[in-house]
């Protein structure tokens, strides 16, 4: 019970509070919702927010002690607590003892008031006023977010997880913060490592050649856009974000990109903003870096906990000791974010697989702490992160106004162009520069294009052109005009050393970090024994010449930074190292029959993938027709291999391929029969596997007459082989889409190739929709299409096949390509969720939602169970479908209006949701407005709650509808009936009849 005084601090409090609770619903929800801003908040405005709060508690307690409160109410420390309570809140709706779980919580907030007020005798009162302040505020979040819930089944589970190791985190971090005295010694420790990680990451290294100059990130930093899943018809800019915004809105996020796309430099940026205070989107006042290549020997050993590597992070490189405890506390109070780059370049899958375990079990012990993860696109899918963890975005491709940016910054640093001409020569790069507009979306080709063409004026039209020219201007043109002594002929042997030390290095994960200059001489010294030196001492003598030479000079190879002993070589990115490997590797199997056998495994297991893409455009300049052999190799070695993922995976990189290389017409033909030959046999009842012909539509402009042809054509092929198959007729009618839908983190295509392939499914439906009839009696989606079409009847199709598949939005192989029948319902005017051209003609759309009102009361009930229906899409369908009951006529509306009582059924039916609306701002507002939405779920909080009914069947009543399908909804709202069967509920719908045909 509450003294006076603590009803007041309660008040004082609410503020602060509320945005601590609204911060944690942005993050439950990963939405940019109720109190995200407060997470906008830099220093000068957190200060000014706990002056606010100091104003209101000052009346009540002692300056000081309001004054420690006040600082303690804006801390990511009680942001941390919120985020635990709504987390708890959320997933514990329900049970008898959810309170009680919280006890831990509870605990960990007194302790850490305990360590703000210096006066013991008001630390009970001020706890429990803060803490009621703030449950108050967290569950009214969390059940506004419940509202809206738009999490997935397996999102829930993952929550139930994630909310009983906030409460053990909560009991571990409490338990730390009473054996203490004080917080001095950490706060200490983390102004020191902040300054540390903010002097050693204040500046980018330039990619001019020849120079180690650094400058600030303002001199050349392009910030960089994110994007979350799209499908590829939609806009190049739909749902890009800043990264400040995805942040805000999302507690773990991994950022998937290609090859020099600027993830790393990303992550350095922001260890350098939040070091500094800048970077207002999170709480987080440490950035911890860890880089995984660096620790590949530990993660095989499993040797280390994830405190022990961060405690060496901060010995080496930021030379700052941590005090006993320091790194515990800044992960359980969220006071750091730990940035693991570069999964990717764990080279090996079953390693990659281990690290992220590795990563979700730090996510399991340390809850609160915000977690970035970068890794590349392309093979991310063979070892991923559990979805229902982290929120997946991909680096956009830099815009044509990026592009321009970019080029202004890095010639106006360029010291070798006039000072005058150097924007000239940005705005002429630019120009001339179109022609590869494709490879200069990328920062890393971007900055290489932008040095060949300061020296040259010229800009190479691929990839391994473009290393090899960078490779070549670096070493021979660009030391020469600065009359800087070459030790060794390039092209003789530092060039066959550089191949052979990277593919040793590629090989070898634990090499990938660096070698110490006694292992680089050491090769070296080896290399030029075997291929030119007869004498060791004069071999040894050369190599350490060119690792000199290597040494503070910005080029392909150049010490990195050192460890305890001696300075790192490595190359300056590891797209250097993939290029320079895959050239020794085409060197070394110089036919394509032995490159292949080295690579088959690789490619098979979606490993080495920019390797394996460099060596086959290397092979192709290189060996007459050798491109073309290979990818006949692989096309042959899909008929020897059983699993059906290596096969697709083989489809998959000969259909990537294609976007770099122009075969002869019967391989791309082969390609084409084989992407979708595996793609019907990837189909099953629920899940499917179409990256190959995704990739195929992403082929190069020169490549999209013949592949256009060719997949169009095996297609049809498939629909005429396999007559009895719909899944092979609904592929060919709706491939664009069921690529779109399984490729979500792919490029959007460019405008050119949509036309294209917009032609080619327009040509196809033209041919192939007659045919559509054939499975009436069969498969739903086309007794579906044939139903709005007016050719088949609502009755023989609810006879067939059941009501259930009228909702149906997942767990079935058509539902990419298909919307649900309910958006035929829908209410919403002016806005038409299916594209009629998709459809072959909605006509009698109409007709079929007026049947509903007659078929649906009579037919076998519930019409649907959570297993077609899944919670997660119920509210987004009424809010989607939302609009005046009245915008329709007679049966037209009262089919609707049947079609969603199964959906707010659902929905009410959930544990917490009734909770949530017997509220005030709920239960009183007994006005629909006659919105759609506000009618069902009304309808269905009465079948719950029998004092409402009155109220829900006179709203019945004043909608006109007919006797029968008036008695039918009174009999719902009453109880007497389900439309529905939860996932809990074990009683089995009844089935139609086997023999039941169209």
């Amino acid at each position: 019970m509450l003294t006076g005084l603590g009803v007041a601090l309660v008040s004082a409090c609410g503020p602060a509070a509320g945005r601590a609770a609204g911060g944690a619903a942005a993050k439950l929800a990963a939405a940019p919702i109720a109190g995200v801003a407060a997470r906008w908040k830099n220093r000068k405005t957190r200060r000014a927010l706990a002056e606010v709060t100091y104003d209101a508690l000052c009346p009540h307690l002692t300056p000081e002690s309001a004054k420690q409160i006040a600082e303690l109410l804006e801390t990511p420390d009680f942001q941390a607590i919120a985020l635990s309570i709504a987390t708890q809140v959320y997933a514990n709706a329900g049970a008898k003892n959810e309170r009680k779980e919280l006890d831990s919580t509870l605990e960990r907030l007194r302790q850490l008031v305990a360590l703000h007020v210096p006066d013991e005798d008001l630390t009970a009162e001020i706890t429990q006023a803060v803490w009621n302040a703030l449950f108050e505020k967290t569950t009214s979040q969390v059940e506004t977010v419940k509202s809206a819930d738009t999490f997935s089944p397996e999102s829930r589970a993952s929550m139930l997880k994630i909310a009983s190791c906030h409460a053990a985190a909560d009991a571990k971090s409490a338990e730390q913060l009473a054996t203490l005295s004080s917080l001095t010694a950490y706060h200490d420790f983390e102004v020191q490592l902040a300054d540390q990680i903010k002097n050693l990451h204040s500046t980018m290294r330039l990619p001019h050649a020849g120079t180690t100059r650094k400058v600030p990130y303002s001199k050349l930093f392009v910030e960089p856009k994110l994007r979350s899943a799209t499908k590829k018809n939609e806009s190049h800019n739909a749902h890009v974000r800043d990264l400040g915004e995805v942040i805000a809105i999302h507690h773990r996020v991994v950022i998937l990109g290609d090859p020099g796309g600027g993830k790393s430099t990303l992550s350095l940026k922001l260890a350098y903003d939040i070091a500094r205070s800048s970077f207002p989107a999170s709480p987080a006042r440490i950035p911890l870096l860890f880089v995984l290549r660096d620790y590949v020997e530990a993660f095989r050993a499993s040797k280390d906990s994830m405190v022990t590597f961060l405690e060496s992070i901060c010995r080496n490189p930021y030379n700052v000791e941590p005090p006993e405890g320091g790194i515990e506390y800044l992960l359980s109070s969220g006071r750091a974010l730990v940035i693991f780059d570069g999964l990717d370049e764990l080279t090996d899958t079953s390693l990659r697989r281990k690290v992220s375990e590795f990563v979700e079990s730090f996510v399991y012990r340390y809850p609160s702490a915000p977690v970035l993860v970068t890794s590349r696109r392309v093979g991310y899918s063979e070892a991923p992160l559990d979805e229902s963890l982290f929120a997946a975005v991909t680096l956009a491709e830099l815009s044509d106004s990026q592009v321009a940016t970019y080029a202004e910054k890095w010639f106006a640093l360029d010291q070798t162009v006039e000072r005058k001409r150097r924007s000239e020569l940005a705005a002429a790069f630019v120009r001339e520069s179109q022609f590869v507009a494709d490879l200069r979306k990328n920062p890393l080709m971007l900055s290489l294009m932008c040095g060949i063409y300061a020296t040259e004026h010229y800009i190479p039209s691929n990839r391994p052109d473009l290393y090899q020219k960078c490779a070549q201007l670096l070493f021979e043109r660009w030391d020469k005009q600065r009359g800087i002594v070459i030790p060794l002929p390039f092209n003789a042997h530092v060039r066959q050393a550089l191949n052979a030390l990277a593919l040793r290095m590629y090989s070898d994960p634990k090499a990938q970090k660096g070698l110490t200059r006694a292992r680089l001489v050491s090769f070296m010294t080896e290399f030029l024994v075997e291929k030119r030196f007869d004498d060791e001492a004069i071999a040894e003598d050369a190599a350490n010449q060119f690792v000199d030479f290597c040494t503070g000079r910005a080029w392909v190879l150049t010490d990195m930074g050192s460890d305890t002993q001696q300075n790192l070589y490595a190359f300056t990115h590891r797209t250097f190292l993939e290029y320079f490997a895959a050239t020794q590797l085409v060197r070394k199997h110089y036919t394509p029959e032995k490159l292949f056998d080295v690579l088959h495994g690789r490619i098979s297991a979606q490993e080495w993938e920019v390797v394996a893409q460099l060596s086959l455009q290397i092979l192709s300049q290189n060996v007459d027709d050798g491109g073309d052999d290979f990818l006949e190799l692989a096309l042959s070695a899909i008929q020897d291999t059983d699993s059906l993922s290596q096969k697709i995976n083989l489809a998959s990189f000969a259909a990537r391929s294609l976007g770099f290389m122009v075969p002869r017409p019967q391989i791309i033909k082969n390609i084409c029969e084989q992407a979708v030959s595996l793609s019907l046999d990837s189909i099953s009842d629920s899940t499917f596997n179409f990256e190959a012909i995704a990739l195929l539509m992403e082929c190069s402009p020169e490549n999209l007459e013949m592949v256009s042809k060719n997949l169009k054509e095996a297609l049809r092929a498939s629909v005429v082989s396999l007559p009895q198959d719909d899944k092979a007729l609904l592929t060919a009618l709706f491939f664009n889409e069921i690529a779109s839908y399984t490729t979500a983190y792919a490029n959007p295509l460019p405008s050119g190739s949509a036309e294209v392939w917009g032609g080619v499914k327009n040509d196809l439906r033209r041919e192939l929709a007659p045919l559509i009839s054939r499975h009436y009696g069969s498969a739903f989606w086309a007794a579906r299409l044939g139903a709005v079409s007016g050719n088949v009847s609502m009755d023989a199709l609810i006879e067939k096949f059941g009501t259930s598949q009228l909702w149906a939005f997942q767990n079935s192989y058509w539902a990419a390509a298909i919307p649900p029948f309910v958006f035929h319902a829908s209410f919403r005017e002016g806005v038409s969720f299916i594209d009629s051209s998709d459809f072959f003609g909605i006509s009698a759309s109409a007709d079929c939602v007026k049947a509903l009102a007659e078929l649906l009361p009579a037919a076998p009930r519930p019409w649907v169970s959570e297993a077609e229906l899944s919670y997660n899409l119920l509210s987004p369908i009424l809010r989607a479908c939302d609009g005046p009951v009245s915008g329709k006529p007679g049966p037209l509306k009262e089919g609707s209006i049947l079609m969603f009582l199964p959906i707010a059924e659902l929905l009410i039916s959930r544990p917490g949701i009734i909770r949530h609306h017997q509220g005030t701002k709920v239960a009183a507002a007994t006005r629909t407005d006659g919105k759609m939405r506000r009618v069902v779920i009304k309808w269905a909080r009465a079948r719950m709650h029998p004092e409402e009914r009155p109220s829900a069947i006179a709203t019945l009543r004043g909608l006109n509808f007919s006797p029968d399908v008036s008695d039918f909804i009174t009999r719902w709202i009453n109880g007497d009936i389900d439309t529905a069967r939860a996932a809990n509920v074990s009683s089995e719908p009844k089935q139609p009849p086997e023999d039941a045909s169209i």
